[in-house]
């Protein structure tokens, strides 16, 4: 199994296929962890997009190699900005219609994971953030929060962590 993962770290394609994998389940957690929600806008969400982007185009331009496909300006420029459209045509006339159909379901497929991972990152994020948020609400309405130096407030926290 070991050699799996070693094998991956060989081959750039599939370091970024899993970097993207791995980006997609940690910024959720990280934003739903950190602040409390996500927000696709937040600067966990902007920050997450375009570091997605960059490793989207490594592997692009590492598949452009592969296959030999001269890309021109346009294509380089349409997977920058409008990816979900010119990944498709990229994958149609680097293949042919048959393999580039193929490609196309996997890279769905893919989507499909990296939606699935960020919504249990998110999830994770909100289990960790359970105890954090149940020991804020307890505090708050018993007045503690407000100082940090309130009498039992400390106690309070000790009691609720050692549970």
């Amino acid at each position: 199994m070991a050699g799996i993962a070693i094998g991956a770290l060989r081959r750039p394609k599939a370091l970024a296929l899993i970097s993207l994998a791995v980006i997609s389940f940690v910024a959720p957690l990280a934003e739903r962890w950190g602040t409390g929600r996500v927000d696709p806008f937040s600067s966990y969400g902007l920050a997450e997009m375009a570091l997605s982007l960059v490793i989207l185009f490594w592997w692009y331009h590492l598949d452009k190699a592969e296959h030999a496909y001269p890309a021109g300006k346009l294509m380089n420029a349409g997977v920058l900005v409008l990816a979900v459209v010119a990944l498709p045509v990229y994958f149609i006339r680097s293949r042919g219609w048959q393999r580039g159909t193929r490609t196309i379901a996997l890279a769905l497929v893919f989507l499909g994971l990296t939606l699935v991972l960020g919504e249990a990152g998110e999830r994770l994020g909100a289990w960790l953030d359970r105890g954090g948020a149940v020991i804020a609400a307890r505090d708050a309405a018993s007045g503690a929060a407000s100082r940090p130096g309130a009498r039992g407030a400390g106690r309070r926290y000790r009691r609720s962590a050692a549970r």
